[in-house]
This record gives C-alpha cells, structure tokens and sequence, in this order.
C-alpha cells in the first residue's frame, strides 16, 4: 500500500510536467515523426501519430491510452515559446481547464481500474478450500462440551452395532491400548506410526470404533463424526483404563482377564495347546524356555500375530494388578 501510494504521488508530479511540455514542445512534432522507431529508445513499442484535426498533438497508441488522449479536444494546447532550459507551468485558465478536461477522462474511463469486491477479499488456498466427503463439519471447541461424551458409541445395538465396545487409540494413549486389551476389550492402533489426523478418523469410522486421545486439536477437526472420539483426562495409564471403562460404562469380568493379545489385539483359539504343540507353533518364531518343560502348562496362541502365551507368574501378577485396577473384587 506504501508503494502504490509513492507511485501514485510520484505521477502527480509528472503529470505536471507533461501539462507544460504538452504545451512547450507543441511544434517538436513534426520533427519527432521524421525519426525512424528504431533510432527512438522508448522501451515499449510505442507508436507516435498526428492527430487529424492538428499537427500540434502527440497521442501515443499504447492499449486505451490512445482513446484518453484523442478525448482531449485538438484545439486545446497552444505553443507557447519559452526557453528550452525551463518549464514553466501553465496560465491559470488553461491549467482549469486541462483539470476538468482530466477529471472528464477519469469519469470515463476510472471504472477500467477499480476494484471489484472479489479483489477486496483475501485469497483462500486451494488446500483450505477442498470440500469435506459428505460429512458435517464440527465447529465447536474444546471448551463447549466436545470433551465430554454424549453417546451413543458406533457399537450400540440401537445404531446398527455389535454391542461390542472397540476403541482407536492414538500414539498419545497408546499404553492404554494394551491396557485395555489385558481385560479383554477390543482396542486397535492407528496402521502407520505417524498417522494423519484424518487418517485416524477415517480408521475409526471405517471400524466402528471411537477414537481415543489427548489430543485437543482433534476435537475441532472438520472431518470428525459425531460421537467419534473421546478426549482421555487421565495422565497415568491405570487412571486412563478406569475413565474409559466409567465413562462408557463397560461391564469388566475376572474372565476377561488376559483373553487378548497385547501384542496385536488379537483373540486367542478357542483350544490350549500342549507342551509339545507349543514348541513345534514355536519353531523358529518364539522360544520357549526349558524350565515350562516340565510343568505341565497350558498355552495359549494368538490367532492373528501366532505369538504364545502361558499361565506363569507374570500371567498371575497381571491377572491380580488389573483386578485391583478394575475393583473387580468391590
């Protein structure tokens, strides 16, 4: 804006000049024209003419230029001899009348150069502007009520689902997935390490799971589904595990416990298998340890990821940590 306004004072000023010289140089013309284009350095191709009706006016045929200067009625600059070493400026009558003759040509022809509304308003990005797929746009913020579940979840049975609770959990709960899983609820991680936010959704939705995060920013997004997403207050993982299972009321049993993978969320097979099974599963994938040999243990395989697990201590301890966790005993 700066710039336009210097540009804009700075043809003031030469405007005047070109008031004087129109007037000074008057009978330069005939000379001017006896010159070849090549020899006049103008930068532009700029075409010099004589009016029709006097020889006295040089009109330049440069787009629409030409037609402002032929608006200029021939018959009002007149030679007026002065020295060329100064430019005086014009008589008052006449400088009142090159004004209003001025003001006659901005009249006609200003409109080629205003700004049209459209210009007036900022310039949207092509990547701000693409359409959503369909889906309702959710505007509101963190703070008005989008922290807080309204229900109900993509598996209740009154919507068309399985009545199985299932969760997406983001990179900011991921813990809490296998959490989760350890007593025996359905929850899945994004497919990439470093998914979009998109992405997440669209898995979510595809899924009919409702995603969990930390994540407020997710919240606001113009793709989010109504009832889709849960934003976890907790920080520790135990603290996170009994708000989801509160806030969506599920129903935890003792044997639920250590009934899925946490490796991949996937379920077990239905049948155990035997010392001997477990090691000819575990060739080449999973080492079992010598001392399980001889106690006679019942293992379990994951049908999705064929990891193998088994009733020791560790499996023990974990049981009894999450019926702690869960109240399980209350």
């Amino acid at each position: 804006m700066q710039y336009a306004a210097v540009d804009a004072y700075c043809l003031i000023h030469i405007l005047e000049v070109f008031k004087a010289k129109s007037v000074t140089e008057g009978n330069s013309v005939e000379s001017a024209m006896g010159l070849h284009l090549s020899q006049l350095d103008l930068g532009l191709k700029q075409i010099f003419d004589t009016q029709q009706n006097s020889n006295k006016m040089c009109g330049i045929k440069f787009g629409e230029a030409l037609e402002m200067v032929q608006a200029i009625p021939p018959d009002f600059c007149k030679t007026v001899p002065i020295s060329d070493e100064e430019v005086t400026a014009l008589p008052p009558d006449q400088a009142n009348r090159m004004d209003y003759m001025l003001s006659q040509i901005v009249r006609k022809y200003g409109d080629k150069i205003l700004l049209s509304e459209s210009d007036r308003k900022p310039k949207i990005s092509r990547k701000k502007a693409k359409k959503s797929s369909g889906r309702v746009a959710n505007t509101r913020s963190p703070t008005e009520g989008g922290e807080e579940w309204q229900g109900p979840p993509p598996w209740d049975a009154t919507s068309g689902g399985d009545g199985c609770p299932k969760f997406l959990c983001d990179v900011m709960v991921e813990g809490l997935a296998k959490h989760l899983r350890c007593v025996g609820i359905d929850a899945a991680v994004p497919y990439s390490k470093k998914p979009e936010s998109r992405d997440l959704i669209e898995q979510a939705c595809k899924e009919k799971r409702v995603l969990l995060t930390r994540d407020a920013k997710l919240l606001r997004h113009d793709y989010l589904l109504k009832n889709q997403i849960y934003r976890v207050k907790s920080l520790l993982k135990n603290d996170q595990l009994v708000e989801v299972i509160e806030t969506f009321q599920l129903e935890i049993s003792e044997d639920q416990l250590m009934s899925r993978c946490t490796k991949c969320n996937g379920k077990f097979i239905q049948k155990p298998l035997t010392t001997e099974e477990a090691v000819e599963a575990a060739k080449g994938f999973q080492v079992i340890p010598n001392c399980l040999f001889n106690k006679n243990l019942e293992f379990w395989q994951c049908m999705d990821c064929k990891q193998l697990y088994w009733e020791g201590t560790q499996y023990r301890n974990a049981v009894q940590k999450f019926v702690d966790v869960c109240k399980l005993n209350e």
